[in-house]
C-alpha cells in the first residue's frame, strides 16, 4: 500500500513504486507513547478514529472496480459463455448425426476453447482474484490498523511504524457502504488503504463530509515548501534535542523490473487472443452482438498490452524527491511534500555506499538514502556514518 514516499526506495522501478508509502501507518503508537495524533494534527477538532485488524475479506469487499467485475461476470456467464457452450453442443450433435470432419472439429474446439477462455478471464478479474494478487504484491495490506483521519490528512500505525499522509491522499479517498479506501498513488490501482467501517469507533458521514471539504481546499503548491516539510515533520512527533537533522534532494536512476512487466504483458496478451478468437467465432455463427462485445473487450485489453510492451524497451527510470527529517540514536523521521514515516533504526538490515550515498537497506527491498550535503556539519555526517556501520555489523552477527 511502505516507507515514507520520499526517502524509502527500492532497487527496481516496480518495487520502487511498492515502497513509496507504507499502506498502513499512523502517528500514534500502540504503546500509547508520542507522537499523539490528537495533539499533532487535529487542528479543527474534527476526526474519525479507527482501530482493529484489516483482513483479506475487507480488501475483497473494498477492492476497486467491483461493479465492473460484476458486470463482466454477468456478460460472460449470462451471455457469452452459454452462447459458445450451446454452439459447441449443437456442433457436437450435428457431428454425431452427420459425422466428424476437420471443419466441424475446428468449430467444436473454438466454441469450447473460447468458453473456457472467457471463464478464466472472468476469474482473473474477480474481486477475490484481484485481492489475492494485491496481497501477493503487498502482504502488508492486511494487519493491525490504528489511526485517524484529521483535517491535515491521515495518521496511521501498523504496529511497527508511524506514517502521515497529507490531504492530497485523503481527497482521493472513496467512501462506500463497506468503508473507505485511500489510493496511495503508487504501485497500481489495488495498492490502497482498505479501511472497513467496522474499524471505526463510530463512523459519521457528516464528519467525513466536513473533512472532505477541508481536504478539497488544501493546495500544497500554494504554500512555502520549507513550511510544508517542517509541518509534515511535526505530524510525526517532537524531535529529540540530541537528534541530527537532514534536508536535501535525492535523485536515483532505477532499473525497470522487466520480469514483472513481462508477466503483465503475457497475461494481457493471453486475454487479447481469447477475446479475438471469441470475436471470430461469434461472427462466424452470426452472433453479431457477442462479436461486438468481444471486440470491445479485446481493444480495451490491447491498450494495456501495448503499454506493457513499451515498458519492456525502457532500461531505467529516474526518481527524484526532496526529503527532510531527523535521526536520533533510536529512531528516524523522514518526510517529503506529501507524506512521512517514523521508524526505529533497528529496522535496517545493512548499509551500502552507492554513488557517494549512504544506503540503509530495510526489509522487503526497501531502502533509505542519505548524502553528505543533506546534513549541516561534518560532525553530524560522520556520526551517522559511524553509527550506521556499527549497527549494520551488529545486525549481521
Amino acid at each position: 500500500m511502505t516507507d515514507g514516499g520520499s526517502d524509502v526506495e527500492q532497487t527496481s522501478s516496480s518495487k520502487l513504486h511498492r515502497a513509496l508509502v507504507n499502506p498502513y501507518a499512523t502517528s500514534m503508537r500502540l504503546d500509547g507513547t508520542d507522537p499523539n495524533p490528537a495533539t499533532n494534527s487535529d487542528q479543527v477538532g474534527i476526526y474519525l478514529a479507527f482501530d482493529g485488524e484489516i483482513t483479506s475479506d475487507d480488501i475483497r469487499r473494498l477492492i476497486p472496480q467491483r461493479g465492473l467485475g460484476f458486470l463482466l461476470a454477468v456478460l460472460m456467464w449470462g451471455f457469452l459463455i452459454p452462447a459458445f457452450v450451446i454452439g459447441g453442443t449443437v456442433v457436437s450433435i450435428n457431428a454425431v448425426r452427420n459425422g466428424f470432419d476437420s471443419e466441424t472439429f475446428t468449430k467444436l474446439v473454438c466454441c469450447f476453447g473460447v468458453a473456457s477462455g472467457f471463464a478464466l478471464a472472468t476469474q482473473y478479474v474477480s474481486p477475490g482474484r484481484r485481492m489475492r494478487r494485491a496481497l501477493k504484491q503487498r502482504p502488508d495490506l492486511v494487519g493491525r490498523a490504528v489511526g485517524r483521519f484529521v483535517a491535515n490528512g491521515l495518521l496511521f500505525n501498523d504496529g511497527e511504524r508511524t506514517h502521515y499522509l497529507n490531504a492530497d491522499y485523503c481527497r482521493r479517498a472513496e467512501l462506500n457502504r463497506h468503508g473507505v479506501k485511500v489510493p496511495l498513488l503508487e504501485g497500481g490501482p489495488y495498492v490502497q488503504l482498505y479501511l472497513a467501517k467496522r474499524l471505526f469507533d463510530r463512523f459519521e458521514s457528516s464528519v467525513w463530509k466536513q473533512l472532505e471539504s477541508v481536504w478539497r481546499e488544501h493546495d500544497a503548491s500554494q504554500l512555502d515548501l520549507d513550511a510544508v516539510m517542517e509541518s509534515n515533520c511535526k505530524q510525526l512527533g517532537v524531535r529529540p534535542d540530541s537528534a541530527v537533522t537532514f534536508d536535501g534532494q535525492v535523485t536515483l536512476q532505477m532499473p525497470v523490473d522487466h520480469g514483472a512487466v513481462r508477466g503483465i504483458m503475457y497475461r494481457n496478451g493471453g486475454l487479447v487472443v481469447t477475446y479475438g478468437v471469441g470475436m471470430s467465432v461469434a461472427w462466424h455463427f452470426g452472433f453479431t452482438v457477442l462479436a461486438v462485445g468481444s471486440l470491445l473487450l479485446m481493444l480495451g485489453t490491447l491498450r494495456y498490452f501495448y503499454n506493457s510492451w513499451r515498458w519492456m524497451a525502457v532500461p531505467s527510470q529516474e526518481f527524484s524527491w526532496r526529503q527532510r527529517g531527523w535521526i536520533s540514536e533510536d529512531e528516524v523521521v523522514s518526510v517529503n511534500e506529501t507524506n512521512g514515516i517514523r521508524l526505529f533504526r533497528s529496522e535496517y538490515l545493512r548499509t551500502e555506499w552507492i554513488d557517494e550515498k549512504l544506503v540503509w537497506h530495510l526489509g522487503n527491498n526497501r531502502a533509505m538514502y542519505f548524502s553528505r550535503e543533506h546534513f549541516e556539519s561534518d560532525g553530524d555526517w560522520n556520526w551517522i556514518c559511524e553509527t550506521s556501520s556499527l549497527e549494520s555489523a551488529s545486525a549481521s552477527e
